[in-house]
């Protein structure tokens, strides 16, 4: 019954079937005994969660998203001490597509209140030679969605030396959110832009692919921009994540100026 859900999810992403605007509340039981909303071919608006005080962030990706929930978790309580922070991660070696099928990541999202879920995991072909389908992100967005949950898209960083990777990469999610409604964080935007001021950062592993230390803070200063709606540049200098002061202003100025300049959340 699962599986026939899913089918049924896909089918109202790719049929504009009309009928009223307001979000559908009927609810289906699947085999594993968790309840998931059915959803209607409406496009939700994104929800505005960026002013809660309890900021509860689920991160949904692979390799890419380690470390940044300890970041980001950091960032906020640096930034806005008044406030909670409950930052959670769900890795896996699943792309958004696989994901979906797996019963566990669907009750993670449906049962709990989260203020925002990151997902990351889109796939896509570096060559540009096979267009994937967007499918599933979609309904993972509409699924946030109907939580009352703020879906973001994480378009990853480009790998070392690819000009072309980051645009391109954050193209494909930007036509994700033409289709259903999602803040889309500039990740791979901001690492073009820290390198092109700064060529020599640091900001890869030294496999190419991954991010170092310098690398994760960049991505994460974008997101705690994108979660709370405050801005990376004012954020205090943290000693007790090793990049210098200097380092670390500059790379506040950066994601700040790259969310100026593409905005991430339309509410």
């Amino acid at each position: 019954m699962f599986k026939s859900l899913v089918c049924s999810i896909l089918f109202v992403l790719l049929v504009n079937c009309g009928g009223s605007s307001s979000q559908k509340n009927a609810t289906v039981t699947n085999t594993y005994n968790s309840t998931i909303p059915t959803l209607s071919a409406d496009n939700i608006a994104i929800p505005d969660n960026s002013g809660v005080n309890d900021y509860r962030v689920l991160f949904f990706g692979n390799s890419h998203v380690v470390g940044l929930p300890y970041l980001l978790k950091t960032l906020i309580e640096h930034g806005l001490p008044e406030k909670t922070a409950y930052i959670k991660s769900a890795t896996s070696g699943d792309y958004l597509q696989e994901r979906l099928s797996n019963p566990s990541s669907v009750e993670l999202l449906t049962t709990n209140q989260w203020s925002h879920v990151v997902l990351q995991a889109q796939k896509y072909s570096q060559s540009g030679v096979v267009n994937y389908p967007t499918s599933a992100a979609q309904t993972w967005i509409q699924l946030a969605k109907t939580q009352s949950t703020t879906p973001v898209l994480f378009p990853e960083h480009p790998q070392r030396g690819n000009d072309n990777e980051g645009r391109k990469v954050h193209d494909l999610h930007l036509s994700i959110a033409a289709l259903q409604a999602s803040c889309v964080a500039p990740v791979g935007l901001a690492w073009d832009r820290a390198l092109a001021l700064q060529p020599a950062l640091k900001l890869h592993a030294d496999d190419g692919n991954h991010a170092a230390l310098m690398g994760a803070l960049l991505t994460s200063l974008v997101f705690y921009e994108v979660v709370t709606g405050m801005s990376a540049d004012i954020l205090p200098y943290i000693d007790s994540i090793d990049v210098e002061k200097t380092t670390q202003d500059f790379l506040g100025q950066v994601a700040s100026e790259t969310i100026l300049n593409n905005i991430a959340c339309r509410y």
